[in-house]
């Protein structure tokens, strides 16, 4: 855990600040995660940003259970060629998080169209949540065209590189040639 990464090498000075700074508040013992929450990374919020969506941005909240079964009842709409990308908010707490990944697949009609795999990084236990949006550089366009259009299944997934998944969700969207 983070003591554990802490003792080591505490007699080089250099190593025990670059700790410091990599773990932040971690580093200094401060921990307000619920004591009775297991869960490392816990997710809180699922963002879809549009460039020029008439309302602006689609939010769920992902705190508890509840919502993230919501979530696959739920859909929403891309409008044929519009920009989008994704953003997830999380905190991770109680010990350290190594190659967390988020894990997306798209279905329509029972077939996978789509996967993709992003990289998010490595993280501490801290109270603020970390925000990451997908993808980091460009926006996405939506598929467009009549065979584009219609409903889409898909599943998205947090793990990291000791296997565990860390939250799993369902959740749904069509594609139209307008935003209703």
């Amino acid at each position: 855990g983070v003591e554990e990464l802490l003792a080591k090498d505490s007699e080089d000075e250099s190593l025990r600040k670059y700790k410091e700074q990599l773990l932040g508040q971690a580093a200094k013992g401060v921990r307000s995660a619920d004591p009775s929450d297991p869960r490392r990374v816990v997710i809180t919020e699922l963002r879809v940003l549009f460039q020029n969506r008439p309302g602006g941005d689609i939010v769920y909240s992902l705190s508890t259970p509840e919502d993230v079964r919501a979530l696959k009842s739920k859909p929403f709409v891309l409008k044929e060629k519009c920009l989008y990308r994704i953003q997830v908010s999380f905190r991770v707490q109680h010990e350290i998080v190594s190659g967390l990944k988020y894990i997306n697949k798209v279905y329509r009609a029972g077939v996978r169209v789509d996967k993709d795999e992003e990289m998010l990084g490595s993280y501490p236990p801290q109270d603020v949540p970390h925000t990451m949006t997908m993808p980091r550089r460009e926006w996405e366009e939506a598929p467009s065209g009549w065979l584009a259009r219609g409903s889409y299944a898909a599943e998205s997934s947090f793990a990291d590189d000791d296997n565990v998944t860390h939250l799993k969700y369902d959740y749904a969207f069509e594609i139209k040639s307008d935003w209703a």
